[in-house]
């Protein structure tokens, strides 16, 4: 039991650090449904919940209705950097995964896990410099600096459309009105952890940690999801 419970509080203790320190890099975030800890079910009582624990309670419905029962933790739109929310929310919601509100401070592209460990590799290969990257169980996602999506789809078109006549349907946008969960949060598969973390791109005397731009990126991970989907085709 003593052995659980300091685990618990080592938890409990990285996330509330890791929201601090993204309160601190001007990343706006907000606590995450969560899990059930012991059914590993999301909390917003959602069966057929799409990312379950690593997503933001609902806002208020547009009819007046209010929230729905189970929604108890501040809507994305509440996001905050202000470290003193911050520290009062995870004093809340101990356990809640660490959920960034994407598109005005620092936006994201996920892929498929196996099309995100190519593209890493690649982009080594080619020099480009990376920015940090989240690995969640079956997925990879790209941290970049923010981006409209008149450019996004300019990029997507170009490399996309042209070169292969469509665009991966695995590859996601976390853009203006977006948001995605940062280690060391939980969701059913395991914990989050950093394929490249935010410490490894620091610029000294810089805020924050360094983003690229999405237009570094596009073409590789478009290149890696149309690989990866042609080889399970002939497989």
């Amino acid at each position: 039991m003593r052995e659980i419970l300091g685990k618990r509080r080592r938890e409990r203790s990285a996330l509330l650090s890791a929201a601090v320190a993204c309160a601190q890099w001007n990343w706006p975030v907000v606590p995450g449904a969560g899990l059930d800890r012991w059914a590993c079910t999301c909390n917003c009582g959602r069966d057929d919940c799409p990312v379950p624990g690593a997503h933001p309670d609902p806002p208020a419905a547009p009819d007046g209705t209010g929230r729905p029962p189970g929604a108890t933790r501040p809507p994305l739109l509440a996001a905050s950097t202000d470290e003193r929310m911050v520290r009062w929310w995870w004093s809340r919601f101990p356990d809640a995964p660490v959920v960034l509100a994407t598109g005005r401070r620092v936006a994201a592209l996920s892929v498929p896990e196996e099309a995100g460990v190519r593209a890493l590799g690649q982009l080594r290969t080619l020099g480009v410099r990376i920015g940090p990257v989240v690995a969640a169980p079956g997925r990879h996602a790209f941290l970049v600096a923010p981006y409209s999506f008149d450019e996004l789809a300019d990029l997507l078109d170009r490399h996309g459309l042209d070169r292969y006549g469509s665009v991966p349907i695995t590859l996601r946008c976390h853009g203006e009105d977006g948001y995605l969960a940062l280690p060391p949060s939980r969701v059913p598969g395991g914990p989050l952890r950093w394929a490249v973390a935010p410490a490894g791109t620091a610029v000294p005397g810089a805020p924050s940690p360094w983003l690229p731009h999405v237009s570094d990126l596009v073409r590789t991970l478009v290149d890696t999801c149309h690989s990866v989907t042609q080889v399970r085709r002939s497989a």
